[in-house]
């Protein structure tokens, strides 16, 4: 709060929106929602997973062989540097291993895969972590052997190139699985209506725009507006007194309520807009001398559009209407004020102050902003 001049405290003045692009909004949206926390949570279910390789038989004539038996470790996830949306994966792996050659000798060995995980948006409206196809170069082995003499040396090689391409199928495996799978994808638009999510595994890559403009597309609809402004049906409305016709000779007051709102969803165009009429209706009276009563039906025309804001917003801007646009509709309640002839003055002066005062109503943005950052991590 901020003091004027006089001592009265005044609300401090609401910053205009800055606007972004669907793209940047997607992007952004994609940043706040996939969080190294949430991969993790997907990726949970590979700690533990057992590795078994063999009996292998290697070197010339299979005269030596190997066993190898251990589990895949927790993953470490890390930003990976660049415009999209996308993080470093290592996963961490161990394996205790039985080499034999006419004799067994035990060793130890630490796997480490490399791989660059991408947070891709998906038709109709998911999100993606995409994991690439790990192959036997993205997979680094250390050997842990005390005194390992140099008879076993040359069996290290072949091994290893053995042990780096069981690696990589056994864990293509596991993040091929339903399940796995499954939980590398959020569907936005479930979450947006709270319907059943889509499981179907076949994905449809689609850019950062398209996402932005669909999640605005799924997420202000007519049923949603409707929603908020339904309630506006039977408020109490009151008018005037206002002067009207030649000078201020007659006065006019109106009440009457707020009749059931109507929302229409305009077609094409780059933000979704909406047309919105608040119909009122209203027992009407001009005082000139007598009371004249008459029924009025009066429509304000409003124009709302969705539109993505700084820093992750939607904003629904309202474009209230001139006074030309408040259609207004007089019905006479007996012939005197049937023949009143300042009637055409009062529909003007009523639709001045009709416009004026819902020109001052949407000035204020504050509960027509959704700060969605605020929704992703409160999910």
């Amino acid at each position: 709060m901020t003091e004027t001049n006089e001592g009265v405290a005044s609300a401090p003045a609401v910053e205009p929106p800055i606007w972004i692009t669907h793209g940047e909004f997607g992007k952004r949206f994609f940043r706040e929602a996939v969080t190294i926390g949430r991969i993790e949570d997907a990726l949970a279910g590979m700690t533990g997973k057992g590795i078994k390789i063999g009996p292998v038989e290697i070197g010339p004539a299979g005269m030596a062989g190997f066993v190898a038996e251990g589990s895949v470790g927790e993953p470490t996830i890390t930003p990976h540097p660049g415009e999209e949306v996308s993080y470093d994966l290592v996963v961490p792996a161990s394996l205790s291993i039985v080499l034999r050659l006419g004799q067994e000798i035990r060793l130890q060995v630490g796997v480490e895969i490399n791989l660059v995980l991408a947070a891709r948006p998906a038709a109709p409206l998911r999100i993606v972590i995409e994991i690439p196809k790990i192959t036997h170069r993205d997979v680094k082995l250390v050997f842990r052997a005390e005194a390992l003499g140099a008879m076993w040396q040359w069996l290290l090689e072949p091994m290893g190139e053995v042990i780096r391409r069981e690696v990589a199928t056994r864990l293509n495996a596991m993040l091929s699985e339903a399940d796995s799978m499954r939980g590398r994808i959020v569907d936005v638009a479930a979450r947006i209506n709270d319907t059943k999510e889509n499981t179907d595994l076949n994905v449809e890559w689609i850019t950062y725009d398209q996402f932005g403009e669909r999640f605005f597309r799924e997420a202000v609809t007519e049923q949603r507006i409707m929603e908020n402004v339904s309630d506006l049906a039977g408020r109490q409305v009151d008018i005037g007194p206002l002067k009207a016709g030649p000078r201020g000779v007659a006065e006019v007051t109106a009440n009457g309520q707020v009749r059931e709102p109507v929302v229409t969803a305009r077609q094409g165009g780059e933000f979704v807009s909406l047309d919105l009429v608040i119909p009122l209706g209203l027992d009407l009276v001009i005082a000139m001398g007598k009371d004249n009563r008459y029924e009025a039906a009066i429509d304000i025309p409003l124009v709302l559009t969705a539109r993505p804001a700084d820093p992750l917003v939607v904003v629904v801007e309202v474009t209230p209407p001139t006074a030309e646009e408040v259609a207004i509709e007089l019905k006479a309640k007996g012939l005197r004020a049937s023949f009143l002839g300042v009637v055409g003055g009062v529909k003007n002066e009523i639709a001045e102050q009709v416009a004026s005062t819902v020109s001052e109503e949407v000035g204020d943005r504050t509960s027509r902003r959704v700060d969605i950052a605020e929704r992703i991590s409160g999910a």
